[in-house]
């Protein structure tokens, strides 16, 4: 007899309630942001993941300064913050993880993920 695999049972929704509850605590995040056309992706330095930016207050201060100081329309630019990820309803298509800006620290100008892994000499 073959069992089913006990992830196949579970439900969508259950699903989406372990995510969040997954990330639930907020914790500091340094990586790249890209701002452009209205949509902001984050891509954390340590993992290389990437995640779009949910729109909260916090958010909105964080794409003001990267407009202020971005060296160029839609170029990377290495932002700190504090937040956490969830599962948050899409624009289009499904749900799907977002990342929360709970409070945004700073912006590094000159500084991307990519300049931070070139060793000085």
């Amino acid at each position: 007899m073959t069992r089913p695999h006990p992830i196949a049972a579970w439900t969508a929704g259950a699903l989406l309630s372990l995510a969040a509850s997954l990330h639930a605590e907020p914790a500091h995040w340094r990586g790249d942001l890209v701002y452009f056309a209205d949509a902001a992706l984050f891509t954390d330095c340590a993992s290389g993941q990437r995640w779009p930016l949910a729109m909260t207050a916090d958010a909105a201060a964080l794409q003001r300064s990267y407009l202020a100081w971005r060296p160029e329309p839609a170029a990377p630019l290495l932002v700190n913050f504090d937040g956490r990820l969830e599962v948050r309803e899409a624009m289009e298509g499904p749900a799907r993880e977002q990342m929360v800006v709970e409070r945004f620290r700073s912006v590094e100008p000159g500084y991307t993920c990519a300049k931070l892994a070139v060793p000085t000499e």
